[in-house]
């Protein structure tokens, strides 16, 4: 039973995490967008090479990868973008949930932005989403980072158990600490309150968000993650955490098998969100790994 101190904790965090996010979106030079369909996304124009287009995870939002952004050189363009029904971005039914509805919604930004094509970084969902738009829409991807990412198996899989049980990345608020310790194995430099303010938006959320994560786990076939990737052929990052709690790594080595053109980097210390937990690592090889798509 959460108490009054409880409670303070969560509010002072909510007032950090706006300063933070204000002050971070400055020195990472990105400024909020609306598209006119109401998904919001930050931008940041490029002078040169790929910009990157940033997609987070299920119950996450666009700012999961601003302290990464700060982080990655200010030549490069970026797209933070809040899928449907997530962060700011406008609600959307059940059946519009779905990993290709996501997909379009970030071909939908990048066509808002004037990006022709990007690099597709996508975390845990995000990354479902990516391989989505590299198997679908081709032309628009330059390159893939994969986050933590779901695999292949998503529809098929344990998580198809968590629609009507336990979903553990909906948490009860009761479960605020175990989500802590299962969702990061090393906190981000932003406080434990800014981080329970976070996670107690997703105990706030956890109706709206049962029906997302049924909209984006039934939804199979060509609406869904593709399970045949062997066409993709993009350059492609893959990172995992060792330390992953929440999607195992064998989920990374078998995209990194059935990717033609992928290779694996396990970041060690590191749980479910390489980029908040690691930005300075994670953005160097990131940047790295884009350099090579631009010369490719």
């Amino acid at each position: 039973m959460a108490t009054w101190r409880d409670d303070l904790e969560v509010a002072m965090g909510g007032l950090q995490l706006r300063a933070i996010q204000r002050t971070v979106s400055l020195a990472a030079g990105v400024r909020a967008q609306r598209t006119i369909d109401g998904v919001a996304y930050a931008h940041r124009a490029g002078k040169k090479g790929h910009p990157f287009a940033c997609i987070h995870g299920f119950g996450g939002d666009k700012e999961t990868w601003l302290l990464m952004s700060a982080l990655v050189p200010r030549s490069r363009g970026i797209d933070l973008i809040d899928l449907p029904g997530h962060g700011t971005s406008t609600d959307v039914p059940e059946s519009e949930a779905t990993i290709r509805h996501h997909a379009e919604a970030v071909l939908r930004v990048l066509d808002h932005a004037g990006v022709d094509r990007a690099i597709i970084c996508g975390n845990s969902m995000g990354g479902g989403v990516a391989l989505r738009l590299a198997a679908s829409f081709p032309d628009r991807v330059a390159g893939l980072v994969l986050v933590a990412s779901i695999g292949r198996d998503i529809h098929d899989g344990p998580a198809r158990t968590w629609i009507d049980g336990d979903n553990p990345l909906i948490p009860r608020e009761q479960d605020v600490d175990k989500f802590m310790a299962i969702a990061l194995e090393r906190p981000p430099p932003v406080g434990k309150a800014v981080i329970r303010h976070v996670i107690m938006e997703r105990v706030r959320r956890a109706s709206t968000l049962q029906k997302l994560f049924r909209g984006f786990v039934l939804a199979g076939e060509a609406d869904g993650v593709p399970r045949d990737v062997a066409s993709i052929d993009h350059l492609t990052l893959v990172i995992h955490g060792e330390q992953d709690r929440i999607i195992s790594k064998r989920v990374a080595e078998d995209l990194v098998q059935a990717l033609p053109r992928a290779e694996l980097v396990v970041m060690r210390g590191v749980g479910h969100a390489p980029q908040l937990e690691a930005p300075r690592h994670t953005a160097r090889i990131i940047e790295a790994f884009a350099r090579r798509v631009d010369r490719d």
